[in-house]
Formats: structure tokens, sequence, C-alpha cells
């Protein structure tokens, strides 16, 4: 038995801190990943429920699915620009509004919206310094070949996306300069650049950016960033488990691949079926091997060395350590000192996101 809980009551004090720090500005709920691993669908009817209207996607796939739920009122955004036609016919089936961040993009949305006769609602996406999607500042006249020449894009928005706003507030200012005087120059033009936003979460908490007219908000909504500091926000999602064995080792017994643990005295071993497969100890991979990061990443693990940093989990309330390697499907835990069985249920602390989508999320009051 395994389920990701959910506290509802979390997610809507989250919601709310979101809408009174927003302002007068509107609250786009970024659902990717299946809404960062909390349940793409339940978040949509929790952020509907909380009057929340517009929803942003990466994956075309995800909008389709939540028209087939019901969301038909609410705006989507999906978030990455595509030139890919399967992914243009699903954007168009579900009526979705779509980004672009090349020129080569717009026309192939362009072609095929005007086969099908329809017209396109558009973000446009400014790169200005995480160089991932969209058209460079310098880019301005391929920006306003979208006003002039396609007529079956309807721009509605414009917006970019902040690369430092965890660590650097200057290089984030500089950013959001940039992006003004693209926008600015699209008015100049005699063009209207629609609804402006460019704070994510990180921005939005950490750097506390200006609104515009909208932010975009994603692992927020499940109380999670990387900035430092106390927002209010409360962290949701946790693995429910459960004890499946229960013995007694001796003293000197080798629990775990490798004998990485050595029991110092007779201990209890309880075994949860849970391992790194089901999202416990995973961790976001590290990419940045720059010799700064090399460095704090060492000096990290040298601290949690001397720091005993042992991951535990929580059975009846108490923590409880575990011992040795964390498997792939399997944790052993020291219960020694605790009154458990076969049954007993068993609490982790996980990231979401990391959690497979198979494992069933359990919404709780």
């Amino acid at each position: 038995m395994k389920a990701l809980l959910v506290e509802k009551s979390r997610i809507l004090n989250n919601i709310q801190l979101i809408k009174t720090a927003a302002g007068e500005a509107q609250v786009i709920a970024v659902l990717k990943i299946n809404a960062y691993g909390l349940g793409l669908r339940q978040m949509a009817e929790m952020c509907r429920e909380a009057g929340i209207r517009r929803f942003a996607v990466t994956e075309p796939e995800d909008a389709v699915r939540l028209r087939d739920w019901g969301f038909m009122e609410e705006e989507i955004l999906i978030l990455r620009s595509t030139a890919c036609q399967e992914d243009i016919k699903l954007i168009l089936q579900a009526g979705a509004t779509a980004t672009v961040g090349s020129y080569d993009a717009a026309l192939a949305l362009n072609g095929i919206a005007e086969s099908q006769g329809v017209v396109c609602d558009v973000h446009i996406k400014v790169d200005t310094g995480m160089g991932r999607y969209g058209f460079m500042p310098t880019e301005i006249d391929r920006i306003l070949s979208i006003y002039r020449y396609l007529g079956n894009l309807n721009v509605t928005g414009t917006y970019t996306h902040y690369a430092n706003a965890f660590r650097s507030k200057k290089k984030t200012q500089a950013q959001y300069e940039t992006f003004l005087s693209v926008v600015e120059k699209i008015r100049t033009a005699g063009y209207e650049p629609g609804m402006l936003h460019a704070s994510n979460s990180e921005a939005f908490f950490g750097c506390k950016m200006p609104n515009l007219d909208a932010v975009r908000i994603g692992s927020a909504l499940g109380g999670r960033l990387i900035s430092k500091g106390d927002f209010g926000l409360q962290k949701t999602g946790r693995l429910l488990s459960e004890i499946v064995e229960v013995r007694w080792l001796p003293k000197g017994a080798a629990v775990g691949y490798g004998s990485a643990y050595i029991t110092k005295h007779p201990t209890r071993i309880a075994v949860v079926p849970v391992g790194s497969a089901d999202g416990f100890t995973v961790e976001k991979a590290r990419t940045d091997f720059r010799f700064r990061n090399c460095l704090r990443a060492a000096l990290s693990a040298v601290k949690s060395f001397f720091r005993h940093r042992t991951p535990t989990v929580s059975i009846g309330g108490k923590r409880a350590p575990v011992v040795g390697h964390v498997g792939v499907s399997h944790i052993t835990v020291d219960v020694t000192d605790l009154e458990c069985g076969p049954g007993t249920q068993v609490l982790m602390d996980v990231a979401p996101m990391f959690v497979p989508s198979a494992i069933p999320r359990q919404y709780v009051d």
C-alpha cells in the first residue's frame, strides 16, 4: 500500500497567501509535471474553487486532459514554444493559448490554424537570459512580423522567465528591465503586447519582483521554494506506506547493499517497501559543475557527514532512522524502541514531483 498524502488545508493556505500578495495581478497556476507531483486534476479543481481561472502546463496533452475533465472556461497557457505539427494540433484541439518563442514556431502555428479556419491566442515569449525558449531582445522585427503578417495568431500576452531569481536579484532586475524595453518597442510600433507576466514562484516570494499583469506560480502552491525565508507557505505531500516485515538482528549484523550499516547492538529492523523508485530521498541532479558550485556541494556533503544527517521516517508520530542504503524499492528502519508491526503505517517526507504518477494521490483535510 502506497499513497501520496496531500493536505488540502495547506494548499488552500498557500493559495490565499499567493492571491493576497498578487493584489490586482492575475494568478496563473502552473500545473506542469502533474502539478509538481500533487495531481493535475485535483490541483486544477482546488485552484478553480479558490477563484483561479488561468492555468499553465508544458505539455499540450495536459491541456487536452483538462478540457476532457470539464475545465472549459479556464485559459490554459502552453509554456513551451513548438513548431511540431502534432503539438500544434493538440494545442488547437484544446483551444489553449500557445507560446510563440520563434518565428519558425509562429509560422507553423499560423499555417495549421489557417488550414483549420481558426485563430489561436498566443503569448510571445522573450528570452532575457534563460536561453531556452523565446525571441532574443534584438529580434524585435521578427516579433512585430507576428502582428503584421500572421493573421491567424492573436497576441493576448507577452512574457519572460527569470533564470536567477533564487540566487541573484541584480540579474533578475536586469532581465526585468530588458523585458520592459522589448514591450515598449512593441507599443511604440503601435501594437498591444497583451497581458504581461514574468514572476515565477522564486521571483514572486524570494526577489519580490513587480507583479506586472500576472504572476506564474507553480512550486509555491505546494509550499516548496529554493529561496530561504519564512513566507508563510506550508509544505504538503508525504508518502504513505506500511511495514511489511519486522525482525531482530544480532550485534554485528550487516544491513543493506554494501554492508553500509553494521548493528552496534541487537536491533529490531522494520522493512518498508518504499525506495528511490518511489521518490524517497530523491533530489534534483546536480548539473552545474562550475568550481564554486562544486565546492559548495563538497562543503555541504562534509557538513552532512559531521551532522549525521540520516534519512528518517515517521511511525506513530515518532521519527525512526533509516539504516543501510536506501534501495530502489525497500528501506530498512531501526524500530528497536518503537511499538509497531506488519501493517503499521509509515510516513516519509518526499518531493512530490519525484513520486511516480502511478502512486495514487490521496487528498486529506
